[in-house]
């Protein structure tokens, strides 16, 4: 028995159906590109900053933690007051001179909690659109579906036949943008539960600085 040869006439090919889409498919397939394109840009900004921003503020605590004095501690402060998480140890060290040298007349709680805040704001800045593009990527894939198999209809009432010839270009297309919701969709869904496990491990880490930085701050007080 002779084996069956395709003709290369009908070979699949993604980017032949792309382009034999109709207009409406072709929006949602530009829609889901710039939104892999905006989620995937931060991303990646996002990995180089929180990767160094983590390790840079767990060696901080770590040297911190270790200091037996208040000069070795405000060493420990200068060496780290440059980086991406250079703003605590600048703001502790202020803390410590400003208090030796009795100018602290308020309360370092507050100033403390505020520049925590501060640089939370900073590490979740851009996850709201990395939630949005996992969110509402498979949505739109969907739209472009419902689009194709109503396009197939269509094309059955035109030929008056419900052949796969009628049937197969709108198919293909629900097919074709279903897949690309997804292909956006599980990168940033995947990217936002990294980080948001990483930002929560850097709240972790500012906290613990906090609880210390006050300690030392208490301490240097009963010095004087």
């Amino acid at each position: 028995m002779k084996g069956v040869k395709l003709n290369s006439t009908v070979e699949l090919s993604v980017l032949r159906l792309i382009i034999d889409s109709t207009l409406f498919a072709k929006t949602i397939f530009f829609i889901l590109l710039i939104i892999s394109v905006i989620s995937w840009a931060i991303m990646i900004n996002k990995y180089i900053f929180i990767s160094r921003y983590k390790s840079e503020l767990s060696r901080f605590l770590k040297t911190l933690a270790n200091q037996a004095n208040r000069g070795f501690v405000e060493d420990c402060c200068l060496h780290f007051s440059k980086g991406r998480a250079k703003r605590l140890p600048i703001l502790i060290l202020r803390l410590i001179k400003s208090k030796t040298q009795d100018n602290l007349k308020i309360s370092p709680e507050p100033i403390i909690n505020n520049a925590i805040n501060y640089e939370a704001n900073k590490l979740k800045q851009g996850m709201g659109i990395i939630a949005s593009a996992a969110n509402i990527s498979p949505l739109i894939g969907l739209l472009g579906t419902v689009w194709g198999v109503m396009y197939s209809f269509i094309s059955i009432g035109q030929q008056g036949t419900a052949n796969i010839a009628a049937v197969a270009p709108g198919i293909a297309e629900a097919l074709m943008t279903t897949i690309a919701g997804l292909c956006a969709a599980i990168p940033a869904m995947t990217g936002y539960n990294l980080f948001s496990g990483w930002i929560h491990e850097c709240l972790d880490l500012h906290d613990r600085i906090s609880e210390y930085t006050l300690t030392i701050l208490r301490d240097t007080g009963q010095e004087k």
